[in-house]
């Protein structure tokens, strides 16, 4: 195996040639969620875009294969590649959520995942209070306890609450509940990112979580499933108050600018 220096350490260089591969992949990424390349444009050739992005051409086919397995573009015979129509997009992809996220975070972006959650997290916890193991619940539960642990430290917060929801995800049995868990890890990612906009929102929604614990230890399928939309309930009103604020010193931000150029 190959190795390369990296910061006084030896970095393995397929790893290297991974990180740089999905590098690029972002970068064309951001082009197209962005507008800059609209739907059914079409790309440049493989060495115009090795040339811009300084890599090689095999570099540029692997970043491209990675956005052809989320939808993002696809290939015609004898025309090129060309950006797909956002509905054929893979939106529920943690990485092209992240990315459209990063680019576009808007209050219908944030709504419309978050109605997502609601429309599968609920079923989810009900079915956590049906057929979940003990083990799969003590699981959840310390998980919790390591929420609570946390005080009011949001990032210290952020981790046990991500393995609270894909517990109860995974104690589903359900293999594409499981495989939901990345779509709601980022959206979860999503709302620590706007939590800092609101000081102690992620602690204020500890005994919510400490509800759907209890109800799923209860064996209480709609207890459990109540619990959750009231979370989601809450977690909606957190993002549109951390948008509204973000918005709010968005336009502060730019009428102080003006007034210093004036």
């Amino acid at each position: 195996m190959l190795f390369q220096r990296f910061e006084g350490h030896h970095l393995p260089r397929e790893v290297e040639l991974r990180q740089s591969n999905t590098h690029v992949a972002r970068e064309i990424a951001k082009l197209i969620v962005s507008g800059a390349w609209q739907e059914g444009r079409t790309l440049p050739r493989e060495i115009e875009l090795a040339s811009q992005f300084s890599v090689s051409r095999t570099s540029i086919r692997e970043s491209l294969s990675i956005l052809k397995a989320k939808g993002l573009i696809a290939a015609r015979q004898k025309a090129g590649t060309h950006v797909r129509e956002r509905i054929n997009w893979n939106m529920l992809d943690a990485e092209l959520l992240e990315w459209t996220w990063a680019l576009r975070p808007t209050e219908e972006f944030a709504r419309q995942l978050t109605q997502v959650r609601r429309i599968v997290e609920p079923e989810a916890c009900a079915i956590c209070a049906e057929r979940g193991s003990d083990a799969d619940l003590a699981r959840i539960e310390r998980a919790y306890r390591e929420m609570d642990a946390a005080g009011m430290n949001s990032r210290a917060y952020s981790e046990p609450d991500l393995r609270f929801h894909r517990g109860i995800l995974t104690a589903t049995g359900n293999d594409f509940l499981v495989a939901f868990g990345a779509t709601v890890e980022a959206a979860l990612r999503m709302s620590f990112d706007l939590s800092t906009l609101n000081p102690g929102a992620p602690r204020k929604s500890l005994p919510y979580h400490r509800a759907i614990l209890d109800e799923i230890w209860a064996r209480n399928p709609d207890g459990a499933r109540l619990a959750m939309h009231r979370l989601m309930d809450l977690t909606e009103r957190n993002i549109t108050l951390a948008l509204s604020r973000r918005h709010g010193e968005a336009i502060a931000a730019a009428d102080a600018s003006r007034e210093h150029d004036a």
